[in-house]
């Protein structure tokens, strides 16, 4: 089951600012429920073999009419779900439906703990052992989703050699078996899409030394999906800035280049512990345009300490490539192995990175975030509003 996002998010600036970037970046779908498919799903499908269960896919944008579906479940009935701080509450409301549940993700096991029906996965790993006649991880499973116009995942590497303070991802890269490369592209067969995101958390981390064997997975992709046009990759500015590095992606099939970018401010991108600094940042956008390639940058509002100034005037100079960015507020997730934040975590929105309103942020604080995102989507939408990025005549894949 999937909490609608319809549901989740009242505020509908920033789904309606993707809708619009959207429809004028070649390649980018927005499904209506969410961003993007939930990647559990089809993780966790694939591990639920065909012979012992009866899957269907639930979204949840009514909370009344799905409390109401889990009070009527039938016995063998069981119901998965990713928690997120964003959907705790809801979660628990329909867990007094009395019905079973599967649940993982990043938010504290205890607060399930006065249902004895819902069980708490720490790892999807383990759902072997805490479900009969399931099995380990396979190939992924998108049938639940056919049809659906999307931007799939495709990993070559898990974990990320950085130790970026707030991040939960795990710091041991592990490269992916190139032997199951062929048979995870066939498993996107029931989707509908011209580009991959690439989910390496930092594509060209020199620990997973894999990011050349691209060439190979895009003439699988090509092979199997007709009308496949490229890649999305999110990566580093610093090594976007080496000598090359943007060049060979981009022949690869490289069409954007996410950054992790949370700020244009050197003193808070080393409080944040920020493989870069902003004379990467610089370079690597400099490449970027000169490479005939976009940039979609993720930022972080809420950072003690930022003006935002640095960061508005980065936009306004290379806006003519970055047709949308990406916007969250500084959480300090649970989960996080690092933990280093050095900042008070005391409310639901202090692990929240939707949620505006922080422990460590006075009103006017706040205040300057929201202007500054304001300024940010403004500059964009200005610029790319009778502008499209790449055209059908450039649409073949390289």
């Amino acid at each position: 089951m999937q909490f609608s996002d319809l549901l989740l998010t009242e505020d509908s600036t920033m789904r309606d600012y993707y809708r619009r970037s959207y429809a004028r970046m070649r390649g980018y779908y927005m499904p209506p429920h969410f961003m993007e498919i939930p990647y559990w799903i089809p993780i966790v499908a694939s591990m639920l073999p065909d012979e012992h269960f009866r899957k269907e896919l639930m979204i949840v944008d009514d909370l009344d009419v799905a409390h109401q579906r889990f009070a009527e479940a039938d016995k063998g009935d069981l119901f998965f779900f990713s928690a997120l701080d964003a959907n705790v509450e809801q979660l628990l409301h329909l867990a007094s439906a009395g019905a079973r549940m599967v649940v993982g993700g990043y938010v504290d096991p205890d607060v399930f703990a006065e249902f004895p029906h819902v069980s708490f996965l720490r790892d999807v790993t383990h759902l072997p052992v805490a479900l009969p006649r399931a099995r380990p991880r396979t190939t992924l499973d998108y049938r639940l989703f056919d049809g659906l116009k999307c931007i799939p995942r495709f990993s070559m590497s898990s974990g990320c050699s950085f130790r970026c303070k707030f991040c939960t991802v795990p710091t041991q890269v592990v490269p992916a078996d190139t032997e199951g490369y062929a048979a995870e592209i066939a498993a996107l067969t029931p989707l509908d899409f011209r580009l991959a995101f690439l989910d390496d958390k930092s594509f060209g981390d020199p620990v997973a030394n894999n990011w050349r064997d691209l060439g190979k997975v895009r003439d699988i992709f090509s092979s199997v999906h007709e009308g496949f046009e490229g890649f999305i990759i999110q990566t580093p500015p610093s090594l976007a800035a080496k000598d090359g590095f943007l060049a060979e992606c981009r022949d690869m099939g490289v069409r954007y280049v996410e950054f992790g970018v949370e700020t244009a401010h050197d003193g808070l991108l080393k409080y944040l512990r920020k493989p870069f600094r902003t004379k990467h940042l610089y370079r690597a956008s400099e490449i970027v345009r000169d490479l005939g390639l976009y940039v979609i940058p993720n930022f972080i509002m809420g950072i003690p300490g930022d003006d935002y100034k640095g960061t508005v005037q980065w936009v306004r100079e290379f806006v003519d490539i970055m047709p949308a960015v990406n916007v969250n507020w500084l959480a300090a997730h649970f989960g996080n192995e690092r933990g280093d934040l050095g900042l008070p975590v005391e409310t639901f929105g202090d692990r929240d990175q939707n949620t505006v309103t922080k422990s460590w942020l006075a009103d006017d604080d706040v205040l300057a975030g929201q202007a500054a995102v304001q300024e940010i989507y403004a500059i964009t939408e200005e610029y790319w509003r009778d502008r499209v990025t790449y055209s059908s005549e450039q649409a073949a894949v390289r």
